[in-house]
């Protein structure tokens, strides 16, 4: 009964992490959304309104409540300080992003983002926002597909290790 009870929790134990680790996949198609989202937003914003960088940063980040928003929040505090917007990108991107699962490429964007926006006319920042929406799209169906691969392979492999350990400890 005891070792049954064990084997059970062993299962489970297992197969739990294998749940953990399938998360990450999810949490990085989550995190790619909300940037092509606060993309489609800023874009938006900059277009129509033509505030300075740190009031439309300021005004979306209060859209949702994501890393995405956080990372404009953070920028235009930071540019309220500081104008120099590729030092208050790159700390802004440091502090949103640590801990986040998302793979180098993905925080290339991210990068490269903060290092075109308000350089260029109106007509550059638009070919700027295609071509990272153009980028982000490609990111989302990678992480899309590793989520429904590897997010698979990773929750039936945690609980099949639970159950072949729990067979050899019988």
């Amino acid at each position: 009964m005891l070792k049954g009870i064990l084997c059970l929790i062993l299962i489970c134990g297992c197969g739990g992490l294998g749940i953990l680790k399938a998360q990450t996949y999810k949490q990085r198609l989550e995190e790619l959304t909300d940037l092509q989202d606060m993309l489609g937003i800023t874009q938006t914003e900059m277009h129509y309104r033509k505030d300075p960088l740190p009031t439309v940063f300021g005004r979306i980040s209060a859209y949702k409540d994501n890393r995405a928003m956080e990372l404009l929040w953070d920028c235009s505090l930071a540019m309220k300080d500081s104008m120099d917007i590729k030092q208050c990108w790159e700390s802004s991107m440091e502090y949103a992003y640590q801990g986040s699962c998302l793979k180098k490429e993905d925080l290339a964007i991210i990068q490269d983002l903060g290092l075109q926006l308000g350089k260029s006319d109106i007509q550059g920042q638009e070919a700027m926002f295609s071509m990272m929406k153009t980028k982000l799209e490609i990111q989302i169906q990678e992480a899309l597909k590793e989520k429904e691969t590897k997010g698979k392979m990773y929750k039936s492999l945690g609980f099949s290790i639970g159950i072949v350990i729990a067979i050899l400890l019988i």
